[in-house]
């Protein structure tokens, strides 16, 4: 069995969208004289909530942009909808009275709003078994975002009500149950939460059968079960469960169903539908960075179970072929990677990787091209959210068409005089605290990365390199603050292939992609060109505020505004933190099925002299997929 997919490019995913809203756009029919038409809606007395944000979502609008009459009903419907608009937000004494003015054929519906006091909260929690560790007033406490005396909120109320049961079938009551409601107490303005749970006996699980697994993976996957009998009972050991079997590929389908029927023991049935096991991806599109404008294409090919039943064979295919910006010529591109993935090995989670290929890539300053070789062993160490893994890898890279601007003196300070044996030992540690890795709203990701290189590890250049970074998220008031720091040097050699840039969409956008970096200026063919060739040092600094405005089609549409700071230099002294380049800047993001499609616009605040990087240039435009950071 095949899957096969079709990668669109992403200027055509951004076109469709586009498109797709101003077809959102139109202009109402015309009003014929005699027929009552609703002209406009209106709100008096709002000042919690403006008149726009209450008009979303009303039955009324829709009759306002087609010029039809307003329906009495729907009057009445949309008042509650305001009403229920005011109490999720905390106004439990709101008032709505609708009334319609009439002005010739033009009707207008107006309603009157007495939003009384914004209610505090108080939580009252009855039916908790009594002196069990397991389970306490504070632990559910803790999922419910409501702090008694501070405002309330209904939708962080009715956001609360799933965690509220996990909290207490986690701590092992299987049959718990749960009464939550909010009582109106208008003598004292509050807003009482009363949650009443019926918990039942305390419970472990049974048996567990698993159905739909071959015999090869029986072992993998029972192995990877976070269930097993006599454990108490847990719903996040069942997620867990789930998830670990959905992360071996081998199954489209994962159902972990639990069997409540049987008093305090709780038997579980396993049921696996193996997916397909070939995938083949097929794609193109059109690019261009600093140095080229670019054909792009992309095949993919991707097997599990072969040759062994816990082994993946993946083969990346991208050609292109790029016509340099400098109008010296045109330049083919390949990069051709084949990976051999094996998962559980040795234990469960951990995975071993062997990767070969072969490079043929441009830069600004040189192109480069030959093999390269990688191993690399990845495992969780205690929990999924650290991760550690170790490595090596070997390039042989040649250089050719090298800018005429690098004269033989910076050319051999480069190491571009001679193939680079580059052979190192790498070694990274991770730990993912973020409660979604894609489009993350809180939560914090630090990594560092650490790689030596020698004659020990077969390589022509002796170095180490040392790149920590740490990035933030915190929700504030329908925000989202999002901040980064990434640091890097090398030391010793520095090999061609490892130099730092910076610059783009996922670094400082006041420049160009890349373009943040040591450079050499100078005439070619008649015109002045700088020409990027990497740094040692590095430094980059990321602040931005997140937020979703509104929807077009069903898709989020959100904005940011961001602060990006940062350098790459040759050395440690000439790496000022004080007087780094900064860029200040707006952006657009549209949330997608294939992640977010995004606008940044970056404005260069200082350092735009002609011995800096990207001289005279005061802004850049970014068009990505995926956020920042």
């Amino acid at each position: 069995m095949f899957r096969v997919h079709s990668v669109a490019p992403a200027l055509t995913l951004v076109a469709l969208t586009a498109v797709a809203a101003l077809g959102a756009c139109h202009h109402p029919p015309p009003h014929h004289p005699g027929e009552e038409y609703l002209e406009a809606i209106r709100f008096e007395g709002n000042k919690a909530i403006s008149s726009k944000n209450l008009q979303e979502g009303l039955a009324l609008m829709r009759a306002e942009k087609q010029g039809a009459a307003p329906d009495p009903y729907l009057v009445t419907v949309d008042g509650e909808r305001v009403k229920g608009m005011y109490l999720r937000h905390g106004y439990l004494e709101i008032d709505v009275h609708s009334r319609v003015e009439r002005h010739g054929d033009a009707a207008v519906v107006i309603y009157k709003i007495e939003e009384g006091p914004l209610s505090t909260t108080r939580v009252v929690i009855n039916g908790l078994p009594d002196k069990d560790k397991d389970l306490s007033v504070d632990d559910v406490r803790k999922k419910l975002p409501l702090v008694d005396g501070k405002p309330f909120n209904y939708e962080l109320y009715d956001q609360a009500k799933e965690p509220l049961i996990g909290v207490v079938q986690d701590a092992g009551y299987a049959h718990a149950s749960l009464d939550s409601r909010v009582i109106a107490d208008r003598a004292n303005h509050q807003a009482v939460v009363e949650l009443t749970y019926d918990t039942g006996p305390k419970c472990h699980f049974g048996s567990v059968d698993v159905v739909g697994v071959p015999d090869e993976l029986r072992d993998a996957v029972i192995a990877r079960l976070a269930i097993q009998k006599g454990q108490q009972f847990s719903t996040s050991a069942i997620a867990q469960t789930q998830r670990n079997l959905y992360d071996m590929r081998r199954f489209s389908t994962v159902r972990v169903l639990p069997d409540k029927t049987d008093g305090e023991e709780v038997n579980v049935k396993i049921s696996l539908a193996q997916s397909a096991p070939h995938e083949v991806s097929v794609g193109g599109g059109f690019g261009m960075d600093p140095a080229t404008y670019e054909v792009r294409g992309r095949f993919g090919y991707n097997v599990t179970g072969w040759p062994t039943p816990l082994t993946d064979f993946d083969l990346d295919l991208r050609p292109a072929y790029a016509m340099l910006r400098d109008n010296t010529g045109y330049e083919p591109r390949i990069r051709a990677l084949g990976k051999f993935t094996r998962i559980d090995l040795f234990r469960p989670f951990m995975a071993g990787e062997v990767e070969g290929g072969y490079n043929y890539l441009v830069y600004e300053a040189f192109t480069s091209f030959g093999p390269r070789a990688r191993l690399a062993l990845k495992s969780p160490i205690f929990t999924p959210r650290l991760t550690a893994a170790v490595g090596w890898e070997f390039q042989y890279l040649g250089f050719r068409r090298i800018s005429p601007l690098i004269d033989p003196t910076l050319e051999h300070d480069l190491h571009l005089d001679q193939t680079e044996r580059l052979g190192e030992y790498t070694q990274a540690v991770a730990l993912d605290l973020r409660d979604n890795p894609l489009e993350t709203t809180q939560g914090l990701y630090t990594e560092v990365r650490v790689s030596e290189g020698g004659p020990y590890a077969a390589g022509g250049l002796s170095f180490l390199q040392v790149t920590p970074e740490a990035r933030g998220y915190l929700p504030i008031f329908g925000n989202v603050i999002a901040a980064r720091v990434r640091a890097g040097g090398i030391f010793g050699d520095v090999p061609p292939s490892e130099r730092y840039y910076s610059g783009g969409s996922t670094s400082q956008r006041g420049f160009s992609e890349r373009r943040l970096s040591p450079t050499v200026s100078g005439d070619v063919m008649g015109t002045f060109t700088s020409i990027p060739f990497g740094g040692a040092r590095l430094f980059e600094t990321n602040f931005e505020v997140r937020r979703e405005v509104t929807k077009i089609r069903g898709m989020g549409l959100g904005g940011v505004a961001f602060l990006d700071g940062g350098d790459v230099t040759e050395s440690t002294a000439q790496l000022n933190l004080g007087h780094l380049h900064w860029a200040a800047g707006l952006g657009a993001r549209l949330f997608t099925l294939v992640g977010a499609v995004r606008l940044d616009f970056g404005y260069r605040l200082n350092r735009t002299g002609p011995t800096e990087p990207e001289p005279g240039s005061h802004f850049a435009f970014h068009l990505s997929i995926g956020e920042a950071y």
